[in-house]
């Protein structure tokens, strides 16, 4: 397994996640500001020059309003079918992502127990 955060598939997904935000027509210091974050915050996350880890990829999808599993299905399925052009995995990615997320009933096992 590859450590390097220069490996050439975790750039292909930054290149993927950043034309995602593009096509949504947020900019880095709109999803900053989402995040709670900067703007050279984003920049550097999409350039590669900081490593994002699994949970920073849920709040970026998160503040996309995409469901980071489906963003990481439709990316593995383009890796897999490179015929598809852009608006088609960005449609593809948006359809399956407002269905997941309208039938998601997502309870963290860390959030507090409900008395009631």
């Amino acid at each position: 397994m590859m450590r390097s955060i220069h490996n050439h598939e975790y750039r292909l997904l930054l290149d993927f996640m950043q034309q995602v935000r593009e096509a949504l027509g947020v900019t880095q210091a709109t999803l900053a500001l989402r995040l709670g974050t900067t703007q050279s915050y984003v920049s550097k996350c999409e350039r590669g020059e900081r490593r994002i880890d699994v949970m920073e990829y849920v709040r970026y999808c998160d503040a996309l309003g995409v469901d980071a599993g489906v963003l990481m299905d439709v990316f593995l399925d383009c890796r897999l079918d490179g015929r598809r052009d852009r608006a088609t995995l960005v449609d593809t990615l948006l359809r399956k992502s407002r269905r997941r997320l309208r039938t998601r009933h997502f309870t963290s096992p860390f959030a507090p127990a409900r008395d009631g």
